[in-house]
């Protein structure tokens, strides 16, 4: 059992939450932790996994009380008694960003999987029966001799679900688990979670929305700027009226004017022929590639790409901005066959956003990444940083302009990095799992940038897993399997006609 007693936890910067909050988390008890960007989710989950975020400068008052032991903070910076090798082999964490968690050390899934209990001396013969069972239940079997750095972002978001569990911890905190994965290997991650609960252990969830189904008996437990604002059964918390602290629920549209129907005399911004492309053993990715490929995109028309991971969504969309190259067909965009144009000059005809965005966000302030982009395609400084300034402003981080971006929160992270694309003025927007992540009223504030967009005549590919942001944003959806297009469904936005 763990219980966290939290007086204050307050940042280098003066931010403080979690005031006057106690959570207590029983042996086989499941916990959703629910609140929107800056809730204090993520700070709750770090306590949990014993980081304190002193050597960040931060000040903890409160205790943490893991199997009977209690450790007392005073705004003291740290506490010896909790060694951090120690500490995760009785409370297991996955943050947010699976990339960050990778050891690195490790050449293979199976490797990265086992690296925690082989480092804790569990003998050989255990070490395989243990990541052989975990991989089975997240689907990872025939992933196991793979490069864990050349998954898809879904693949990798397992593998490192998989690494916190195969340690059999008796307390699991997961910080949004279910970002980027398609339906199936939500499913499953959701079932292996359920079979660690009937095991004893403890489960914590952080999620910005609330789902609509949990495990018979959860609770949840929501946030608002750094306090306690509920605290009980699932179902109650549906009929709290908790949106008006910007916290939703799973599978409902985001709130914004669905974009217009488009022109089909409109000029075709986008064209795919014939497309194929196989990734190279050597190369960054590893996955289906393309076989085939036909699309159109035209002005004013944004178009949903969907498909299990490892589909080739990503790779389709890195087509579209040079990333990748075809092997076979041809791509066009705004007229232009992409053939030899260094990346970087097709950044002002087509942006593209990262599933990680904070791989692609590298200045030192906020409005030095948002002002390089538009320097980058040929406007002048001054010029530059207006246009930047004007855009935080218009997505509500006009206060964190000389912020470092890794100052802020993962979702101020995210729409720092949308900002950079819109600054730039392409008229293509591909957008990898733009809403990974979102609460409630952010995925409404890009569900209104995107019609925008599209009215003012750009066009926009997402390819995404969230269903309902698809069927009220997208004018069509385009199914990908394997490389292939399975179907590419004509609908209206907010008819639902895109399952």
């Amino acid at each position: 059992m763990i219980t966290l007693e939290s007086g204050s936890f307050a940042y280098d910067d003066g931010t403080t939450l979690l005031t006057d909050l106690t959570l207590a988390v029983a042996p086989g008890e499941y916990v959703i932790v629910a609140g929107a960007s800056g809730s204090g989710k993520t700070t709750l989950a770090r306590l949990l996994a014993g980081q304190t975020g002193g050597d960040a400068g931060s000040s903890f008052r409160g205790a943490i009380t893991l199997d009977g032991e209690t450790v007392r903070f005073d705004g003291m910076p740290t506490d010896p008694r909790i060694d951090p090798s120690a500490w995760s082999a009785k409370v297991g964490h996955v943050a947010q960003g699976a990339w960050g968690q990778l050891s690195m050390m490790s050449a293979t899934v199976g490797e990265e999987i086992a690296f925690g209990p082989a480092n804790r001396g569990v003998p050989a013969d255990d070490l395989r029966r243990l990541v052989g069972d975990v991989a089975a239940a997240l689907g990872l079997g025939d992933l196991l001799h793979r490069d864990p750095r050349r998954l898809s972002g879904g693949q990798l978001q397992r593998t490192v679900i998989a690494a916190a569990m195969v340690q059999r911890p008796g307390i699991l905190v997961l910080d949004e688990p279910f970002q980027g994965l398609d339906e199936h290997a939500a499913r499953g991650v959701a079932t292996a979670l359920e079979e660690l609960r009937r095991d004893g252990a403890g489960i914590v969830v952080c999620e910005p929305l609330m789902p609509r189904t949990a495990p018979p008996g959860a609770r949840v437990l929501a946030l608002a700027d750094g306090r306690c604002v509920f605290d009980g059964p699932l179902a109650d918390a549906h009929r709290a009226g908790l949106g008006r602290h910007g916290i939703g629920i799973g599978g409902d549209p985001p709130r914004a004017a669905a974009p217009g129907p488009v022109d089909p005399s409109a000029p075709v911004l986008v064209r795919m022929e014939g497309v194929g492309f196989r990734h190279t053993p050597d190369g960054p990715t590893v996955g289906a590639g393309l076989t085939g490929v036909d699309l159109a995109v035209r002005a004013g028309e944004i178009v949903a790409v969907r498909g299990p991971n490892g589909s080739g969504k990503s790779t389709l969309l890195q087509h579209l901005n040079g990333l990748y190259r075809a092997g076979t067909g041809r791509v066009t965009v705004g007229g232009v066959p992409i053939l030899y144009q260094p990346t970087g000059t097709l950044a002002a005809t087509v942006g593209y956003l990262f599933q990680d965005t904070d791989q692609q966000l590298f200045e030192r302030t906020v409005l030095r990444e948002v002002s390089y982009g538009p320097r980058a395609a040929g406007l002048a400084k001054d010029a530059a940083v207006l246009r930047a300034a004007d855009v935080l402003d218009r997505l509500g981080l006009g206060g964190s302009k000389q912020a470092h971006p890794y100052e802020l929160g993962f979702v101020q992270r995210r729409i720092v990095a949308l900002a950079c694309l819109i600054a730039t003025g392409p008229r293509v927007w591909a957008l990898d799992e733009p809403t990974a992540g979102l609460d409630a009223p952010t995925r409404s504030l890009l569900a209104g940038l995107l019609a925008r967009h599209a009215r003012e005549g750009g066009a926009v590919v997402l390819a995404t897993h969230d269903a309902a942001f698809a069927d009220a944003v997208a004018h069509r959806t385009v199914r990908l399997d394997a490389g292939r297009v399975l179907a590419d469904d004509v609908g209206l936005p907010g008819s639902g006609s895109s399952p």
